[in-house]
């Protein structure tokens, strides 16, 4: 039934309107106040501001004397979103505040002993701020307040806000909580009962088909993540198998090499010296590579390990360098600046992402001869920097360098061997120690990767 052909109310009234226009909703508020004003009794308007200025000109453009009205307090006009906030406490509605505002606006506009009807927007605003259950919580508010006041109260929603799904028991109850429910204006605008019967089995027939859609949809997706969960676990299952597989004949080979190495050092053999230093050097390196895919199958799965204690940073990235350059003899690893930080977590794991970091510099700086790494304090946090003279990173790669088997594709860095993993674990690491991770790069001009850790964090 169209709300214009609805003069008589009775005494406590609460209905709600769909709109799929400003139009339609401001010609329907306008018929409704204009009808209470008309047979002498009072109209309330809570509503945005674009809103009311439009329903007052409707009004006015049908005869309404508001200067007389208003004097009389018969009608009312306050803005939607300040009634709003003088109800609602830490973004909550206060059941207390409501009745005193809202109530006291409707105990003043039916003083004169008039029947009063109210247009709130309220509503609405919380259901476009996707506060819905509170928008829930407010027609419930009203409907008690109605038990203690005589009032009629039109309450609108713009149907494209139920748009998608996730709606429906929400909408549900909404128009329980309601009298009246009256549909869109598409609905309403049919005349004939034929027309509107018709227009009810075309709705039945959408409603089914997008059930049925929705409902099939909800079964690829839900097969679809049992599918990519089960891959998941399979992969890292592989992953953690081969690891520890590889790991068996690789501590042989080590031990053999080494011993080899006792035995050579004793012969005086410096070339086959040179060979098996060769050789050990490649040993670590699938060390590091198998290490790495361990702890990316443990990342992934929430089980990275961690040893947590104070420690002295700046005495970890001393001994680390030393450890490094020892091994390093294409360049020279410099340090600059010094902190008196002791942050807490995984000593080990903090150098792993530093020989990871200065690892990279070495490796993407093969004309350079030097990587130089930093200590320093930013505020609460301590800052560890290495800086390479290097092939450097274009800016487009900056965002994803830190994601997992990424690798900057430029024709320059396809002859670097690595999976793009280092810096994904790294991440992980200073992530998990509430740290912070980045690059600060530009393609041929070098790179430096930071991480920062807060200080005396426990």
């Amino acid at each position: 039934m169209a709300l214009a052909s609805w003069p008589e109310m009775s005494e406590s009234e609460h209905f709600v309107q769909f709109c799929e226009t400003d139009a339609f909703l401001v010609s329907s508020v306008s018929k409704f106040i204009s009808t209470a004003l008309i047979a002498g009794d009072a109209g309330i308007i809570l509503a945005t501001q674009p809103h009311r200025e439009s329903i007052e000109e409707r009004l006015r453009a049908d005869g309404q004397v508001f200067e007389v009205t208003r004097k009389q307090g018969k009608y009312i006009a306050l803005d939607a979103a300040t009634v709003l906030s003088q109800i609602m406490v830490d973004g909550y509605l206060d059941a207390t505040r409501f009745n005193e505002v809202i109530g006291g606006i409707i105990r003043q506009a039916a003083k004169s002993g008039c029947h009063v009807r109210v247009f709130g927007e309220l509503v609405a605003l919380l259901w476009a701020d996707s506060k819905r259950a509170e928008a829930i919580r407010l027609e419930e508010l009203w409907n008690e307040l109605a038990r203690t006041q005589a009032f009629s109260l039109f309450c609108a929603y713009p149907m494209q806000g139920f748009d998608g799904e996730g709606y429906e028991a929400e909408f549900a109850e909404i128009c329980r909580q309601h009298g009246r429910v009256i549909p869109t204006e598409s609905y309403t605008a049919l005349t004939g009962t034929d027309e509107r019967l018709l227009a009810i089995a075309l709705l039945q027939q959408k409603g089914n088909s997008l059930a049925a859609e929705v409902a099939e949809r909800r079964r690829i997706e839900a097969a679809l993540q049992e599918s990519e969960a089960h891959f998941r676990f399979m992969t890292e299952e592989f992953i953690s198998m081969a690891s520890h597989e590889l790991n068996t004949p690789l501590t042989s080979l080590i031990g053999y090499t080494h011993l080899l190495q006792y035995r050579l050092k004793k012969l005086g053999d410096e070339e086959s010296l040179r060979f098996l230093a060769t050789i050990n050097k490649q040993l670590d390196r699938l060390t590091r590579l198998i290490n790495d895919m361990l702890d990316i199958s443990r990342a992934q799965q929430g089980k990275l390990s961690y040893q947590e204690e104070f420690f002295d940073l700046d005495a970890l990235v001393r001994e680390t360098l030393e450890n490094l350059q020892a091994r390093t003899f294409t360049h020279q690893l410099l340090l600059e600046g010094s902190t008196t930080a002791h942050v807490y977590g995984d000593r080990e794991r903090i150098g792993q992402v530093l020989i990871n970091l200065v690892s990279n510099a070495i490796k993407f700086s093969p004309a350079a001869d030097k990587v130089i790494v930093r200590l320093s304090e930013e505020g609460d946090n301590a800052v560890v920097s290495a800086q390479d003279f290097g092939i450097g990173i274009a800016e487009h790669h900056h965002s994803h360098i830190f994601e997992r088997f990424y690798q900057a594709t430029e024709p320059a860095t396809r002859t670097y061997p690595g999976l793009g993993i280092g810096l994904y674990i790294s991440g992980e690491i200073i992530k998990r120690h509430r740290g912070r991770i980045w690059v600060e790069s530009q393609k041929d001009e070098g790179s430096t990767f930071s991480f920062s850790l807060p200080v005396n964090l426990q």
